[in-house]
């Protein structure tokens, strides 16, 4: 009976170690394919500067249902948000113009990736009487400034301060103005915490 028992105990183990090995590879495989996955989003994300090739429509939307903004000739310099295409669009900024839009894909030379800025823009401000982070923010050039929190977009008039509230946590930004190529950046702010920003110029793209 003992030894009964000592091949049970056996066959057990060799069937929990079978499982854990499945179990193993799966999770080997899962961690592959999200990997994969996290890497493609993350390259899609990636914004590149740009020029038009041909005499080309700026529109209002990814598609040629959508209103015409405007035309971009070739040569004009543009901002890739995102090398990812919705109907062969790229969602764009005319560098020249500011002015955000779609453009065909066909007509789009890529040029040098723009990475995102490793150094933080808002800075501690000290605590705030709100729970959610409290951004004041200096447009301190003779330019309208196009601020893009997350999802949200605050224009600035030419000097003009504001206090915005956003909610705590990993804040997207974007920032630009005409002739001026746009300053992207990712920043975890804190509950209970104000914080300063002054949009100044630096170099203008040529």
């Amino acid at each position: 009976m003992q030894i009964v028992i000592i091949k049970a105990t056996f066959a057990k183990e060799l069937i929990s170690s079978n499982i854990l090995t499945k179990l193993f590879i799966n999770m080997k495989y899962i961690i592959f394919i999200l990997s994969t996955l996290l890497c493609s989003l993350t390259l899609s994300a990636q914004s590149y500067l740009g020029t038009i090739t041909k005499q080309s429509n700026f529109r209002e939307g990814p598609g040629k249902d959508y209103d015409v903004i405007g035309s971009l000739k070739p040569g004009t310099q543009i901002f890739i948000i995102s090398i990812e295409t919705e109907n062969d669009f790229y969602n764009i900024i005319d560098i020249k113009t500011n002015k955000e839009g779609y453009v065909h894909k066909s007509f789009v030379k890529l040029g040098k990736q723009v990475k995102e800025n490793e150094q933080g823009v808002f800075t501690p401000s000290g605590e705030s009487k709100s729970y959610n982070p409290e951004l004041e923010i200096f447009n301190n050039t003779s330019l309208t400034l196009t601020l893009k929190l997350n999802t949200e977009t605050y224009s600035f008039s030419p000097k003009e301060k504001r206090t915005i509230t956003v909610t705590p946590g990993a804040i997207s930004y974007r920032a630009s103005a005409p002739g001026v190529i746009p300053n992207i950046g990712t920043e975890n702010l804190k509950s209970n915490e104000g914080y300063t920003w002054q949009f100044y110029i630096i170099t203008r793209y040529k």
